[in-house]
């Protein structure tokens, strides 16, 4: 897109909007085997769901989901408007629904870490508010915070 040819800029624009739509497209399936695995599990929960916090992370995934579909639709609104389009235009935008959404991904994930559901299913210890670790075997809080 960087080319000086009107040519090859636009074909670079139209490589760029397949692949988005490519991306939605993949992510879109994505989120429905997310629901399918969600629905399931609600419907028939295996032994060790029952004692994980799995929900939250599953819903802190579905946000997440939502956030980056919706900022997939807004760069493929962005290049099918063009370089004189008002998005092209404003840097406003590419803050609020670039930089901010993912902002808020990077928060989500960072919150509610995946690493928790690992650590449960090693048996080992999961972090329980700013600065504690409990010990899941024992169900007790390691006050020195060492882990194994």
């Amino acid at each position: 897109m960087a080319a000086d040819s009107l040519k090859t800029r636009d074909f670079g624009k139209k490589i760029i909007v397949i692949g988005l739509f490519v991306q939605i497209i993949f992510f879109g399936i994505f989120v429905l085997a997310s629901s399918l695995f969600y629905v399931r599990v609600v419907r028939q929960p295996t032994a060790r769901s029952l004692h994980m916090p799995w929900r939250k992370h599953m819903f802190a995934l579905f946000g997440m989901s939502m956030l980056i579909l919706i900022r997939s639709i807004f760069r493929v609104v962005e290049f099918l408007q063009g370089y004189n389009g008002p998005i092209f235009q404003s840097e406003a935008y590419l803050y609020i629904f670039d930089a901010l959404l993912m902002l808020f991904v990077m928060v989500i994930v960072n919150w509610f870490h995946p690493s928790e559901i690992r650590s449960l299913l090693r048996g080992g210890l999961a972090a329980v508010g700013v600065f504690r670790m409990v010990d899941m075997r024992k169900g007790d809080e390691r006050p020195d915070g060492v882990l194994d």
